[in-house]
């Protein structure tokens, strides 16, 4: 059976993620762990104050995930299998230890929403497990709700592809939706329609990579690319984007995007992470 962590800290942008991922565990036939990292209360005042022990902060922790375990086995019948895990820690770091110690295939995590696509996720805990952890991960907006995955765009720059593993993921979620796979180039201007050696190669293998799931290539004109995702997928009722989250890649360049006011993915599309 797989399996999905979900990261919570009991807000609603958690709850919709949660609400999402039982949803989609029912279609991936998966187990949900349901995942929280608490940290030992920093006191500044000179008053002396009664600081819970840390026996007592797991006991609230668990007792808040135990309750949203029933509320999933109610809305699911008890058809989802879940598990509930409590650690004190950083919380980015305590989900990537638990990844590597456990065979986790996906995190879905709660993304707030922002006026600017900087705002949104610089310094996120989304931010931070798309960008360092080895599984994929899945962003989920507070807008967001399940409905069945059908059209996804894939934002690749054509950089050489170093791991194809790493699209097994991607190829699992296209076939088990019995989706269509957009694979989208966002061009600053129009020569640069005409790829470089290396570029050339990557498609040749991204073709070969990806010839038994439906799938086609496009290019987006733009020299904004968070608009022309956008504009991509506004024109093609895309229902989620996936990117690669390497250095100097598409992703990369978005979290440092200068002028993304008002184009921050505001179609509220699920946003997903595969590294290679």
């Amino acid at each position: 059976m797989k399996t999905i962590l979900i990261p919570v800290d009991f807000t609603d942008v958690s709850d919709n993620a949660i609400n999402y991922a039982a949803e989609f565990a029912k279609i991936y036939e998966a187990k949900l762990i349901l995942f929280h990292a608490y940290q030992l209360p920093v006191m500044t005042s000179d008053t002396p104050l009664i600081i819970p022990s840390m026996e007592d902060l797991e006991k609230d922790c668990m007792d808040g995930l135990r309750k949203i375990e029933g509320r999933i086995n109610m809305q699911s019948n008890a058809t989802v299998i879940t598990e509930c895990k409590c650690v004190c820690g950083i919380e980015v770091d305590e989900i990537d230890e638990f990844i590597k110690e456990h065979n986790i295939n996906l995190v879905i995590t709660g993304m707030h929403s922002g006026g600017e696509f900087t705002e949104k996720l610089i310094g996120s805990t989304a931010t931070s497990l798309m960008r360092n952890l080895k599984c994929p991960v899945l962003a989920i907006d507070a807008e967001v709700k399940f409905s069945p995955i059908k059209k996804i765009a894939l934002a690749c720059d054509f950089k050489e592809i170093k791991n194809v593993s790493a699209f097994n993921s991607l190829k699992e979620i296209v076939k088990l939706f019995q989706s269509h796979l957009f694979i989208i180039n966002v061009l600053k201007n129009k020569n640069d329609l005409i790829p470089d050696t290396n570029q050339a190669v990557a498609g040749v293998k991204l073709e070969h990579l990806l010839e038994e799931i439906p799938h086609s290539f496009h290019f987006e004109e733009n020299p904004n690319v968070v608009e022309g995702i956008n504009s991509f997928a506004a024109a093609h009722a895309i229902d989620l984007i996936v990117m690669i989250p390497r250095s100097h890649s598409l992703l990369h360049n978005i979290f440092h995007e200068p002028s993304t006011k008002s184009m921050a993915f505001h179609t509220h599309l699920p946003l997903m992470s595969i590294h290679e």
